[in-house]
């Protein structure tokens, strides 16, 4: 899978000399790296002690001591904004994504992601298990669900399928030359070298219904139901069919200054919420039609 500029992923043993020195020693040692990026590191969460986020420079280090750090130089950060939290009845929270925000913890940072900054925001506990219900891609704005309480995530999940309707905006280059399409292609299960994703007749299956809302010189705005829920799998099936998302550069798209994908629209029925509700959230004033 290929990384960004300025991304690391190291990885050493602690050796007899390391025994009993502290960890931000020891790493800074191993790497060739300043004490205080392997602070800042450690505080960000980008690194492993035995294969578990360790968040500790003073922790001592025993001979055998499996490490890994990974490091993301020059990264900017799109802070959580209050305004951002559009529904709430804990322990969920819905909130409007912004394009480059993490939905998720990043193996090089749990702070700085939206789940560590709506946790502070709302005075959750450190102990909070806030997490998202479903994903999306860090490029993708949109409509995302969060939990706090375990079990309730465990109660969406399991009905997620049945019970959400979901739709995204996208604005293609070239424009397709249909207006209405249903896309049964079904997707691999691995990526390639690149972080790509590629149609397969041994994949899973996979079925997005797409309907072109407008048209504009050699663009098309288009809507987007998945039917499935694969990684990429918007991405996979417009690009397969010519058509890639503007700013998705890594499956054929023109280069942007963002991913143009919005998850505009979210419904969710019992059993998995007491009472059906629905949202609609236009994309960002920046949006670029």
């Amino acid at each position: 899978m290929s990384s960004p500029a300025g991304f690391q992923d190291l990885l050493a043993v602690a050796g007899q000399q390391q025994q009993g020195e502290r960890l931000d020693q020891g790493l800074a040692a191993l790497f060739e790296l300043s004490r205080r990026r392997i602070r800042r590191a450690i505080d960000e969460g980008g690194v492993y002690l035995n294969q578990k986020r360790c968040r500790t420079a003073g922790r001592k280090l025993m001979r055998g001591d499996k490490l890994r750090i990974v490091l993301l130089e020059q990264e900017k950060l799109i802070p959580f904004q209050p305004e951002q939290l559009i529904w709430q009845q804990p322990p969920l929270y819905l909130l409007h994504k912004r394009s480059g925000q993490y939905a998720q913890e990043a193996l090089h940072r749990s702070v700085g992601t939206l789940p560590d900054e709506l946790a502070k925001y709302l005075g959750l506990p450190p102990t909070a298990s806030l997490r998202p219900v479903h994903r999306l891609d860090r490029d993708t704005s949109g409509l995302m669900l969060f939990s706090a309480d375990p079990a309730q995530l465990q109660k969406l999940q399991a009905h997620w399928h049945a019970c959400t309707h979901k739709s995204y905006l996208a604005v293609v280059e070239p424009a397709p030359l249909w207006q209405t399409q249903q896309i049964n292609l079904a997707i691999g299960k691995l990526r390639d070298k690149n972080g790509r994703y590629h149609v397969s007749e041994h994949g899973r299956a996979c079925k997005t219904g797409a309907e072109v809302l407008e048209r504009k010189d050699n663009r098309a705005l288009i809507r987007l139901v998945p039917h499935t829920g694969r990684t990429h799998q918007l991405r996979v099936h417009l690009s397969v069919l010519g058509c890639p998302i503007l700013g998705d550069t890594r499956y054929g798209g023109k280069a942007h200054s963002r991913l143009m994908l919005h998850a505009q629209f979210l419904s969710i029925t019992p059993p998995a919420l007491a009472e059906p509700i629905e949202w609609n959230a236009p994309p960002e004033e920046n949006w670029l039609w």
